[in-house]
Parts: C-alpha cells; structure tokens; sequence
C-alpha cells in the first residue's frame, strides 16, 4: 500500500525531514526535480527536439518548476520559464533556484498584465507544458493572473504535466474550488495526495505517477498516517493458493439472503458472483415464489425457498429457518433485492444481530438498520457493509451532499464507532477500517455505473471472505 498525505501532512513530513535528518530543503527540490526529468526522459525519448514551457509561481512548486528548467537546458532542451511573480521577489529555494537558472542563460518572462499576450505565441509553438504555478496547500479559488493564465494552458491543447498537484486543485477533498489546471500527468512528490484520488479533482490529474525525492521511509509509519491506497502487488500474496488435491470443501460455504418479487436478479447476481469469485458453494435463498426461477440458474447455486408476505418478501416467520441454515457457513451475504416491506425490515432486524458467522452487508439490509441504529452494535462479528452515498446518509443520518463532500472523514468516523468496516461505493470507493485505517479503491470506470453492480461487489467480497480472507482484506481486495 502506498501512504495519502494531506498537505499539513506533507508539511510536518517535509519538516521532520529538513531538521531531523538534516537532509536539506534545497536537496529534496533538487531530488524532485531529477525525478521529475527523468520520467519526462522516460516518456519523451526525443527529449532535446522538444520545446518545453515552464510554469513557475513564486512558492517551493515554482521552485521545483526551476530545478526541472535547469535540468533540462543542461541536456540542450529549448526551455522557457514564465515565472508568475518578479524574480526579485521571490524567498528561499525559489529564490536560489531562480537564480541558478538566470545565470544560465534560461530565458524567464515575468508575466503580468502588461504582457500576458506573449503567453498565445509561445503556448502555439510549444510542446510540452510544465505546471509548477501553486502545488498543495491551496484552500481558495484561484483568481488574476493565475486564473488568466491557467486557462490559456487549458485552451492550448498541449500536452500539460503537473508537478506534485494540478494547479488549482484543493490538495486535500477532491473537490473543484475554481480554475484548475486539466493535466495529461502528474508527478507527485514523496506521497500521493487525497485530491490524486479522490473525484471530481482526480479527473484533472490525468496519469499519475510517484516520484521518490528521499523522504526517509521510517517517517511514512512514524506519523500514523491513516489513509492508503490499493496496489495490485498487495493484493497478490493475499489470494489463497489452491491445492491440487483440494476440493469445493476446501473453499467455503456462502449464503446469500436476497430477492423478492420483481428483484430476484439481484438475488441471481450476488450468488453467481460469490461462485465464479471461487468459493467452494452457494446457497440462495429466497421467497418461495421467486425460488423456482433459481432452480436451473444458475445450475451450480443451492436454493433455499422461505416463507414470504402477500408482497412477494420474505416473511416474519422466515427467522427460524435462515438463522438454522446460517449455522456452519462460512459468511452471509444480506440485502440485495430485498424490499423495504414493513414485515422484511421486522425480520431483518431481528436477524443479523444473531448471526455468528461473518456477514456482507447491503442494500436494503442497510436500509432496514437504519430505522433501528441500535444494531450496529449489536453485530456479533467483523461485519462489512458496502453503501453507496445514499444509502451511507440513511444510516448515519448525514446529508449526502455532505457525504460526497467529507467521504474519508465520514466513513471513517462511522467505522471506529461502530467496529465496522465500511465500503463506501463510488468514484473513488473508499474502504474505512475499525482501526481508524482508510484505504482507497483506485481502479473502476464509467461503466459500471449500472445496476447490478453492487449485487455484484457483495456477492465478490463474500466469497473472499468464504475463502479465507479477513474482512478487512476481503474488502480492499
């Protein structure tokens, strides 16, 4: 897993770096930009044909914006620096680095309103756009000069790699404040930030790529830092190895409570799911009626028909017969399809407190606890609930638009308090731990914004955890 920063975050890290480790401030500018020249190699391998542009504001991201100018001129690269403040100006790092370049011979235009015209000439010729105008710490839209010019980047079409953050991006919620820079790459410094990942901000980051600058490793643990994201390498020493001499046995026993009249597809879903994910069997069940649909498909799932209301639900009555045959599984999967039936909402109620083995949450399993929040403590084991924001504002009594707003801070709290492990559904989808650990789901796309697809995730996640996996890891996985 790779450690998410905040900017105060990054700050103290950077701090404790410069005066704990005596590695100095001007070094690790000088460290990212050689990080950041050398993906550029990487990608551009005909580096010293092309014409570069680069964006400098008057803080450290100018600063590392200068480093990378010096750098590339050194390899014979036409470069161009247009510096968005008087280089007399400028403090610090920027300052020294400022005048590095100068006094190579690298051609800095101060832009102001007097000559923002010669940005439409230069941005024609170029090829590549460098952002190094405010990185992270942003908390204000942006406005004047700076908004003026990052949009002349956006309207130039050309290829933009951002450095640390895109410029105008609230480094921290993964909302718009304003103007921002819409970036082919971004290189981000020693740690990903929350705004990387986090949407609507991480559609303006294009791709996105870790530069090392030699931030001491111990200092990613040493500052409890509480949100992480997946990679696939974690997740591959995790899945369990599979015995040639192994059978279904060997591989968990899932059973899925889902369906009702007119939404046993996503009863179908969840238990088809759960099987091609690899657990040994399923077992389906499901009101009486909707049962004889399942009989045959799919043909590897059991079905368990359950005494239902007139509606076409499962009944009061179904109690007795569900908690039996939950004995001796290895996880129930509840929710999909289930209805929001008066009766349904009795029975679910009563029963999720009283299973013992591990249970998936879902769907109008969480619709019915949240009429009754006294639940949530009275769960028996490491239970995993996977709303999607709407249904994650039901049980937490939070407006959605502030759910979508504070996504980490929200699922997290609701997490610790209630020694659950939530997986907020979305762009991206966050996993939050009872640990006060959040961790974010970097992969997904527009496609699966159907239905279905959280029948699908339950029945996905079940059947890790039938196959070995703790819930936690069953969830990230």
């Amino acid at each position: 897993m790779k450690k998410v920063v905040t900017a105060k975050e990054m700050k103290k890290i950077d701090d404790d770096t410069i005066h704990s480790y005596g590695i100095g401030s001007l070094d690790l500018m000088e460290n990212a930009g050689k990080g950041i020249v050398k993906e550029i190699k990487r990608r551009f391998k005909n580096i010293s044909s092309r014409h570069i542009l680069i964006f400098c504001g008057k803080g450290n991201n100018g600063g590392d914006g200068l480093v990378v100018a010096r750098l590339l001129f050194n390899l014979n690269v036409n470069t161009t620096v247009f510096l968005l403040e008087r280089r007399a100006n400028l403090k610090k790092e920027a300052a020294i680095n400022a005048k590095l370049a100068f006094n190579l011979g690298i051609e800095i235009i101060e832009i102001d309103e007097t000559n923002l015209s010669l940005l439409d000439h230069h941005l024609k010729n170029c090829d590549i756009i460098i952002d190094a105008l405010l990185g992270t710490g942003l908390i204000r839209p942006v406005s004047g000069m700076y908004e003026h010019t990052i949009k002349k980047i956006n309207d130039s079409n050309k290829y933009i790699v951002a450095i640390d953050i895109a410029s105008g991006l609230d480094s921290d919620t993964g909302l718009l404040i304003g103007e921002c820079i819409h970036a082919d790459l971004t290189l981000a410094l020693a740690f990903f930030k929350r705004s990387h990942l986090l949407f609507p901000a991480a559609e303006q980051i294009g791709e996105l790529e870790l530069i090392d600058i030699k931030i001491p490793v111990e200092l990613s643990t040493s500052h409890s830092l509480e949100v992480q994201v997946t990679e696939e390498s974690d997740l591959k020493s995790w899945l369990p190895q599979r015995s040639a001499a192994s059978h279904k046995g060997n591989y968990g026993h899932v059973m899925v409570i889902a369906g009702s009249r007119g939404k046993g597809g996503a009863a179908g879903l969840t238990a088809l799911s759960a099987l091609r994910t690899g657990c040994g069997l399923v077992t389906l069940a499901l009101p009486e009626s909707c049962q004889k649909a399942f009989e045959f498909h799919p043909l590897e799932v059991m079905t368990l028909p359950a005494p239902e209301t007139n509606a076409g639900t499962f009944a009061l009555s179904a109690r007795k017969l569900l908690l039996t045959y939950s004995k001796g599984m290895s996880v129930v999967a509840i929710g999909p399809g289930l209805s929001t039936e008066p009766e349904t909402v009795q029975l679910i109620t009563e029963l999720i407190p009283m299973i013992d083995c591990p249970v998936i949450i879902d769907a109008d399993a969480l619709n019915a606890m949240a009429q009754n929040q006294n639940i949530f403590s009275q769960l028996k084991t490491n239970a995993i609930l996977t709303p999607h924001p709407k249904e994650m504002s039901r049980i937490t009594g939070i407006k959605t638009a502030t759910i979508l707003e504070k996504r980490i801070e929200v699922a997290r709290n609701f997490a610790c308090s209630h020694s659950v492990n939530i997986v907020l559904k979305g762009a991206a989808t966050l996993i939050a731990h009872p640990s006060g650990m959040t961790t974010i789901n970097p992969t997904g796309n527009p496609g699966m914004a159907t239905a279905g697809s959280g029948d699908i995730l339950t029945g996905i996640i079940s059947s890790m955890v039938a196959q070995g996996l703790t819930s936690e890891r069953a969830a990230i996985a």
